[in-house]
């Protein structure tokens, strides 16, 4: 009895062992993730071509290898990248794409795209993938075949900079398919003087061509030779994607500190009632290379007619300074107002600016007893005037009798 309750104890301590080493390798492994965990390519043409980016993360401070693999009947329409290495720090992004062949028929096509280091167990996590370190994780992909073209477009973050004369300013924006097919939209270019009352140069250009989802970064040089030194806008639109903005950029003389600033907004309370009054506060920000002068020009309107022009002291804003520019105005009729205006500063000027703010309520009954003294006072004046005119008119009538 001895030796069989000794070979059973000495089971229990190696299984209690083993379940303790199998424990603390699973508390010290890392989890692998992917997202997002299930994706659909919509609307691909056959032979077209279509990308989706997917983030790969890991619990491990210590870079690990992901090998990628695909299969099922999309599996060799899938292009990506073999592995990466993978930190808690630094997450990988992996392109997959998918590029289905030219006579494959129309409807809906699966497969699995996997990240992989060794077969372990997974846990389903919410739009995640997961699994403990050294583990298999299959995404689910499908793709739908469509033959019906679709374009679609967005043009966005456009940027230009101010240049010396004689150097290119480049326009820089980036260029999204969000249709089916590939894409070279044409871009127009309207150069205007800075008081936007003449075109002063125009010119148009095509991008490169972008695939279905892709984003691309389109930058296109416009020559400044022709141009005076002095503040130009820029108005670009690129009518396939419905896309039309203004931009402002300089052409400075060699060595010359850039001035730049921004009308960052107009501050007015949105609601007040008749009487009250309306304090108003614009916001100027340098964001250029040297302190400038800075002027509020603006007014306020109501129903289209300007009812309060006007121009606020000049201030000194030095570089990366915020300046306020505040004045007031007394409403004297209900109804919604316009307050807009610019900020003018070292011979150039921000973009307009314009906030509403609305009256409510009706007029004092002070106001009312003003109105009715002032219109009995005017009655007064004109019978007065009336009375001394007749009367004038009689006096004279009698000196004609006496001669």
């Amino acid at each position: 009895m001895k030796r069989g309750a000794r070979k059973v104890w000495f089971a229990l301590c190696l299984l209690f062992a083993a379940v303790l080493v199998f424990s603390t390798s699973l508390s010290s492994a890392a989890l692998v993730g992917i997202s997002p965990a299930t994706h659909k390519y919509a609307n691909v043409l056959r032979g077209g071509y279509a990308e989706r980016v997917f983030t790969i993360t890991i619990d491990s401070e210590e870079p690990v290898n992901v090998y990628f693999s695909a299969r099922g009947e999309i599996a060799k329409w899938l292009n990506f990248t073999q592995n990466v290495s993978v930190s808690k720090s630094k997450p990988a992004r992996v392109v997959v794409s998918v590029s289905p062949p030219p006579d494959v028929p129309n409807g809906i096509y699966t497969g699995f795209f996997t990240a992989s280091t060794s077969p372990l167990g997974t846990i389903a996590g919410e739009n995640k993938a997961v699994a403990t370190a050294r583990a298999v994780l299959d995404v689910v992909l499908s793709v739908e075949i469509t033959d019906v073209e679709r374009m679609a477009c967005a043009a966005l973050d456009f940027g230009i900079h101010s240049v010396e004369k004689g150097d290119d300013a480049i326009l820089d924006f980036k260029l999204k398919n969000e249709g089916n097919i590939r894409i070279n939209p044409e871009v127009k270019v309207d150069i205007w003087n800075q008081e936007q009352s003449e075109i002063v140069k125009s010119l148009s250009f095509h991008t490169p061509i972008v695939l279905p989802t892709k984003t691309e970064e389109v930058s296109f040089p416009i020559e400044t030779d022709e141009l005076d030194f002095d503040q130009y806008w820029l108005e670009v639109s690129v009518p396939d994607c419905f896309a039309k903005t203004t931009l402002t950029f300089d052409v400075l003389e060699p060595g010359t500190l850039r001035a730049d600033g921004i009308l960052k907004g107009i501050l007015v309370r949105p609601v007040m009632n008749l009487g009250e009054t309306a304090t108003i506060l614009v916001q100027f920000q340098n964001t250029g290379e040297k302190e400038v002068v800075a002027q509020f020009k603006g007014q306020i309107s109501r129903e289209g007619k300007i009812v309060y022009p006007y121009e606020s002291e000049q201030l000194r804003v030095p570089v990366g300074q915020l300046a306020n520019f505040t004045f007031f105005y007394t409403p004297k009729q209900a109804g919604k107002y316009v307050v807009s205006g610019r900020v003018f500063y070292d011979k150039k000027r921000t973009f307009e600016s314009s906030r509403t703010f609305e009256v409510v309520g009706k007029p004092s009954r002070i106001n009312v007893l003003l109105y009715a003294l002032y219109a009995l006072l005017i009655i007064f004046i004109l019978v007065l005037l009336y009375k001394i005119r007749k009367e004038r008119k009689r006096y004279l009538e009698k000196l004609r009798g006496l001669r």
